[in-house]
């Protein structure tokens, strides 16, 4: 069910673009992002969320020496321990776009270039980032100075080294604008996006990286771009007791997005294990009380967060900003799944 809080502080500015990264499931890191002006922004914030009081902070970070982070939308920011690794994006109105990783330290919010070793990948946006075994980032596509891409690439954060990985199987399409959830420590489900023909895409499949290798592409009734997607536990239905985590018994909720005819704001959840869609709850509808649910949008943000609201803490699905025909957004809103997640909502 939706639930929309309230949030204390002032908020960042209305925007799509924002890369987003949770921190121990009680607090969102977020940077950047633009409007439809375009304004483009360099600003970083920290949303509160432990103990089911929402709190918007807003951070100045300091910067080694020689370091410049620029204004950028569609760029990743990913935590391994307690750094958070800024990659990539573009500025909207030159249509450049970064191939630098910068580093912020929360300890003392410390921006700093990432000395890398050897080959970089290709400057891109709209891509797909995650954290890989603790240890490293992985990234997935995007749109890179001649279209969509379909490479993976891993960065080291040891050897300070990225890698070209090669893998095996029936790779998806090139896409951009998809979603790249970890569903485990090494493996990723990539969803939807949009192909290299302008077309919206609607499968899904699995990258396990520790194999280097593609699982079956599976087709889905829904196109989306522009989307967001997160790994939560799945609940069974007789207990309502959240599973393990692996990727055997989780679910990837997505959220919103670009169908190819309209602006969305459904909830969907695929299975990890099979790959199988369902709709748990449809868009905004007219017997919806108003505040209740969010309004639809696309090139939002979103993160799993530890939520308790008189039942036991489960994890949810809190989403921010993003932009729709009509407006830009900065409002905050939460999908706390109900037990029978599985069942399809009408």
């Amino acid at each position: 069910m939706w639930f929309i809080p309230e949030v204390t502080g002032v908020s960042p500015s209305p925007r799509g673009g924002i890369a987003c990264t949770a921190i121990n499931s009680t607090k969102l890191i977020v940077f950047g992002g633009s409007d439809r002006e375009p304004s483009t922004y360099d600003d970083v914030w920290v949303l509160e969320t432990a103990g089911q009081r929402l709190e918007w902070i807003r951070v100045t970070p300091s910067f080694h020496q020689g370091c410049k982070v620029y204004p950028r939308s569609g760029a990743t920011l990913t935590a391994i321990h307690d750094k958070i690794f800024l990659y990539g994006g573009q500025e909207p109105l030159s249509e450049q776009r970064f191939s630098d990783l910068k580093c912020l330290d929360i300890n003392t919010w410390t921006w700093s270039d990432v000395q890398v070793q050897g080959t970089v990948p290709p400057a891109r946006h709209s891509h797909a980032a995650g954290c890989l075994a603790q240890q490293c980032l992985v990234i997935y596509g995007g749109s890179g100075e001649q279209g969509t891409l379909s490479d993976v690439w891993i960065f080291n954060v040891e050897q300070s080294a990225w890698s070209h990985a090669s893998s095996s199987g029936a790779a998806p399409l090139g896409r951009e604008m998809h979603s790249g959830c970890m569903i485990n420590e090494t493996s990723m489900l990539v969803y939807g996006g949009r192909g290299a023909d302008g077309k919206i895409l609607c499968d899904a499949a699995v990258l396990d990286v520790s194999k280097m290798k593609w699982g079956d592409v599976e087709p889905t009734p829904f196109s989306r771009c522009a989307h967001t997607g997160i790994t939560v536990p799945s609940y069974t239905v007789d207990s309502g007791e959240a599973s393990t985590s692996d990727a055997a018994t989780s679910s990837v909720l997505i959220y919103g997005g670009f169908s190819g005819d309209a602006v969305e704001g459904d909830v969907l959840r695929i299975d990890c294990k099979t790959l199988e869609i369902e709709q748990v709850r449809r868009g905004p509808r007219e017997s919806d009380m108003p505040g209740t649910v969010p309004q639809p949008r696309f090139a939002h943000a979103a993160a799993s967060i530890s939520w308790s609201s008189g039942t036991p803490t489960q994890q949810a699905m809190i989403i921010l900003g993003g932009v729709n025909p009509n407006e830009d957004l900065m409002d905050v809103a939460l999908w706390v799944p109900d037990r029978e997640i599985s069942t399809i909502i009408e």
